[in-house]
């Protein structure tokens, strides 16, 4: 019989899977998180779309940061 527990290259490693979703998880959380302080602000200051826009791109740019900070200190290991 064939030896099935070797892992090949092509495998997927489960730790990965997990950490790759992390980082979507880290990418939403930060969109959302300014899409929603970005509407409260356009409520508060009636400055509709500007606050928004601004929310999700500080969100976005928040999540791109964790994800570079990520991948440099993965670099370095």
């Amino acid at each position: 019989m064939a030896d099935n527990s070797r892992k090949g290259p092509n495998d997927r490693d489960d730790a990965n899977w997990g950490q790759y979703l992390g980082y979507g998880l880290q990418m939403l959380v930060g969109v959302l998180l300014g899409y929603f302080v970005g509407r409260w602000a356009d409520g508060k200051f009636h400055s509709e779309p500007w606050g928004l826009l601004v929310g999700v791109m500080l969100g976005l740019a928040a999540g791109m940061y964790l994800l570079i900070k990520d991948a440099i200190r993965m670099n370095k290991d």
